[in-house]
């Protein structure tokens, strides 16, 4: 079992891609004089929950559909599930020991990696139950400083009616360079008494953290990589909270991640500190700024 607590960022470079749009297709923009570039926290928690998928991992909240092509419902989503792990999970007893039609819900969802790190909302019927996860990723934010969209017009080799006699045109919107910064925060112990993170998921959480939105390769993502990942674990017992440090990563122009001031404030409080690790891929970003004690990785492998 994983009980301690961890920080770290990612950083995304996103050049001629669309990571997340809002609902007029355009990246989206924090309302300051910059109007800088950011994305939420849900094209994160979805990258990562795809490459799960693609990895065979159990993986519960996910658009899957029924044979008629509708999406399954939550409801639906649960009973097919239930089906598949009917030999594994667990039910709940009652006072005298004898079993009752009921699922142990916490067994349950015990077995799907993303409920264990991202929680779950759950409600169907008179079934309630939330999970808070222990996982918690903010907004990425663009520390590169520029914030410049741009459209591409393109043609449909179809007509769009049949009277039409031309073919028609669209759009794709595309942003031209940014450098997403996200925090996180892993606190295992959020998780309730029958769930837990195991030392594997542990590893499984940091190879989707390197290579999440690099695996992501839609018409709109391509071009959004994963660049760099600073994970901090804390020693087990430690009351250090850390703060957040997306602001303490400088992007110069010339595209040199500074992380100086990220070093600086983990040296200050290196003895509550089991180990700092950092992934980064030196095709696309160089980096400054990597403290001697801190253990390096190639985020690609």
């Amino acid at each position: 079992m994983f009980l301690k607590r961890c920080y770290g960022i990612f950083v995304l470079k996103s050049e001629n891609s669309n990571w997340n749009a809002d609902f007029t297709k355009y990246p989206r923009r924090l309302p300051d004089e910059n109007a800088t570039i950011f994305a939420t926290d849900k094209s994160a928690k979805y990258a990562i929950r795809k490459y799960f998928v693609d990895l065979g991992e159990r993986v519960f909240v996910w658009r899957t559909f029924k044979e008629d092509g509708q999406p399954k419902s939550l409801d639906e989503t649960y009973k097919y599930w239930i089906e598949v792990l009917k030999d594994e999970v667990k039910m709940i007893k009652n006072n005298k020991g004898e079993e009752k039609e009921a699922i142990d819900k916490k067994d349950f969802f015990n077995k799907f990696i993303d409920v264990k790190l991202f929680g779950i909302t759950f409600a169907v019927g008179s079934q309630q139950m939330s999970i808070t996860g222990p996982l918690q990723i903010s907004y990425g934010v663009n520390r590169y400083n520029v914030n410049v969209p741009y459209v591409v017009d393109i043609a449909s080799p179809f007509r769009n009616k049949e009277t039409d006699m031309q073919t028609t045109l669209g759009n794709e919107i595309k942003n031209l360079k940014s450098y997403y910064v996200y925090d996180f925060v892993l606190n295992p112990k959020n998780l309730p008494e029958g769930m837990e993170i195991s030392d594997d998921e542990i590893k499984k959480l940091k190879d989707a953290l390197k290579k999440f939105a690099t695996n992501l390769n839609t018409t709109s993502k391509i071009g959004t990589e994963n660049a760099l990942l600073l994970f901090v674990t804390l020693k087990e017992g430690s009351n250090l909270v850390l703060p957040t440090m997306k602001n303490l990563v400088n992007v110069s122009e010339d595209e040199i991640l500074d992380l100086s001031k990220i070093s600086e404030l983990l040296n200050k409080y290196k003895d509550e500190i089991e180990e700092v690790e950092v992934y980064y891929n030196d095709n696309i970003c160089k980096v400054n700024g990597i403290d001697g004690s801190w253990r390096k990785g190639d985020i690609l492998l």
